[in-house]
């Protein structure tokens, strides 16, 4: 089974977006998907026992302008915006969608699509990429959600887990890695709010080590939680 491929959207707007933006993003990403598949991806997922898996991610918009006074973003020029998947016939039909449409409308704001590219992906272990999202890795345990930094060890031991159950979902072996923060800094920790609910999540670097097949699906689904909500988006470090 293909694991999927990535895509480099280039995009130009000209105005505002909340700071809780992505909730637009993530709708606007749905719309793109011509049905039955961008429905059955929304309502139901597409693999997955239990808690079926989207198999998607995305970064946030980047080029964005942060205005404290405003409580918000401002767009004025290019954009960029990756959109990953570990299935091809997701990545193809968003890839088909958006050019019909000429871009995406985020929050009543436009972004004009100007440029749109196949990333060609090969990673070799190890590999150190860039968290272009936050990673949010957690646990829950009865009514309490317990987040983990990339400091506990809970944190690169979930990271595997969470692969592990895609690549199963996806028909491949299971396997190892090993996921170590370069760098760390507690300034790279974010809570964001999606949908009324607080996020924890934690930026920056990491070094990736283990199967090559589970450092593709890393890329192209995300690493952690919630990679549908834009979390866990990662690239390599100057790919």
């Amino acid at each position: 089974m293909s694991t999927g491929g990535r895509l480099k959207l280039r995009f130009f707007a000209q105005g505002h977006l909340p700071v809780t933006y992505r909730e637009g993003l993530q709708a606007a990403i749905y719309g793109a998907l011509p049905p039955p598949l961008g429905p059955k991806l929304h309502d139901e997922g597409l693999l997955g026992r239990g808690r079926p898996l989207k198999l998607f991610v995305y970064s946030r918009i980047l080029g964005l302008d942060y205005v404290p006074e405003e409580k918000g973003f401002r767009a004025s020029g290019e954009l960029t915006l990756y959109f990953a998947s570990a299935l091809e016939e997701v990545v193809q039909a968003f890839g088909e969608g958006i050019w019909a449409k000429g871009g995406l409308e985020v929050h009543g704001l436009f972004l004009r699509l100007i440029g749109l590219e196949v990333e060609p992906i090969a990673p070799q272990s190890p590999v150190t990429v860039e968290a272009l999202a936050p990673i949010t890795v957690y646990r829950t345990e009865g009514k309490r959600t317990l987040f983990f930094n990339p400091l506990n060890r809970e944190f690169s031991l979930l990271l595997e887990a969470n692969l592990n159950r895609k690549a199963e979902a996806l028909g491949l072996e299971k396997g190892s890695l090993r996921v170590q923060p370069l760098g760390f800094h507690p300034r790279r920790k974010r809570l964001e709010r999606y949908k009324g609910t607080w996020v924890e999540g934690w930026m920056g670097r990491y070094r990736l080590e283990g199967d090559a097949h589970l450092l593709r699906l890393a890329l192209v689904s995300g690493l952690g939680s919630k990679n549908s909500q834009g979390f866990g988006f990662v690239r390599e470090v100057g790919g």
